[in-house]
């Protein structure tokens, strides 16, 4: 009985009760500490040795203030010191005594009824692995099995420097593949012909065969999650072999659609707009293509959250059958010369930019367009232009109802 794939705002006291009722033992993805961790030097090396033995194998949950026997837990022993700054004490110790660094460590409060706290500690599969200690002249790995951490061998240890290169390869071979397919009338549904624009998020976890399935009956019963690009209503749905197909015409077997989101059992999301182009006077335009991409990025990376598929998420995104289009190189069409500032044609076919890591879900479309930068610059580029308009020319995102 684990808890690695429920959402922590899940996560409460009946949980945990429920933990101790059915004898659930430690395991490769869980384990319990009666109390938090001292100052002392083996203490604090011993909290390095849990998180990376976590990040190095599957990802974990540390549950500070539950007492276990023999690995088994037995009751709830709430700490009783402030959480935010004990928070904060295990927040710098990690960040400075792992190489590399441990990215999007989780920390949860479980207030217990009768007073104090449960804290837990998740720690997600790390894809820059292997981690190691490095506090104090300290140079140690550690990995997990079913019995508990452990340091890896000499063969173990170069398993897990490959594991990092095979995944990033396995993840750029699916988004190749899948566009390939698009761009030859293989999508699952008949698209327009008017420019295709392709999103696909994968998140780092997808590949990883400890992973559970994406909960389908919980993403079918909220109409306001996983839409389409462009939809911003909830139109038709219906589970597939791959997963989840939602498009953008209620009559699924309409002889054309708009666009369509595709969420994968193993929580890809590949979703598109096959209208990116209008026409204006015979010539196809893209406009305001940046605010789009924010906008989607935001929403499918909060929506795979809100099931519990965690971060990092690798972000792809391709224009089809665009040769000849130009882009609108200013974001406002109240601007004079918005009918005037266009790119020159594009020369391409197909543009296949560069992909971005999100190691959070953006909480903003600053933080969003932050990182989506690269992407969207490649775009400006592609028309001739040296960044995108969505940015000033110290590089700071303008959000639009500035």
């Amino acid at each position: 009985m684990a808890l690695l794939n429920v959402p922590l705002n899940q996560i409460d006291e009946a949980r945990l009760q429920a933990l101790i009722a059915a004898g659930a033992a430690e395991s490769r993805t869980i384990d319990y500490k009666r109390e938090s961790y001292g100052n002392g030097h083996s203490d604090l090396s011993e909290w390095l040795a849990d998180v990376s033995s976590f990040a190095n194998t599957s990802g974990g949950d540390l549950l500070l203030g539950v007492d276990a026997a023999n690995g088994i837990p037995v009751a709830i022993t709430p700490l009783t010191m402030p959480m935010d700054p004990e928070i904060l004490r295990l927040e710098q110790s990690a960040r400075g005594g792992l190489q590399p660094r441990v990215s999007n460590i989780t920390f949860h409060q479980i207030p217990i009824a009768y007073g104090g706290n449960v804290l837990m500690v998740r720690v997600p599969r790390s894809f820059s692995a292997p981690h190691r200690i490095i506090r104090q002249g300290s140079n140690r790995f550690w990995a997990r099995s079913a019995a508990g951490k452990y340091e890896p061998d000499v063969n173990e240890l170069r398993v897990l420097f490959n594991a990092g290169p095979q995944l990033a390869d396995r993840i750029r071979n699916f988004r190749l593949d899948r566009v390939t397919k698009i761009a030859a009338g293989e999508a699952p549904v008949h698209l327009m012909d008017r420019g295709i624009v392709t999103l696909h998020v994968v998140p780092l976890s997808a590949f990883d065969v400890t992973w559970a399935s994406v909960p389908l009956r919980q993403v079918m019963q909220n109409y306001n999650s996983f839409l389409p690009f462009g939809s911003r209503s909830w139109t038709g749905s219906r589970i597939t072999f791959e997963g989840m197909l939602q498009t953008s015409n209620a009559d699924q077997q309409a002889a054309q659609h708009r666009a369509y989101l595709q969420l994968y059992r193993n929580g890809i999301i590949e979703t598109l707009d096959s209208t990116v182009t209008a026409r204006t006077s015979g010539t196809p335009i893209i406009s305001v293509l940046d605010d789009k991409l924010i906008y989607e990025v935001m929403r499918n990376l909060s929506d795979l959250a809100g099931i519990g598929i965690e971060p990092p998420y690798a972000v792809f995104v391709s224009l089809i059958d665009v040769k000849n289009a130009k882009i609108h190189l200013v974001r406002n069409a109240r601007d004079p010369s918005w009918y005037d500032n266009l790119s020159r044609p594009l020369d391409r076919d197909q543009y296949h930019f560069d992909e971005v890591i999100f190691e959070t879900a953006p909480s903003n479309s600053t933080e969003c367009a932050d990182v989506l930068r690269p992407i969207l610059d490649q775009l400006a580029n592609a028309g001739g232009a040296p960044a995108s308009p969505v940015f000033d020319a110290r590089g700071a995102f303008i959000p639009l109802d500035r």
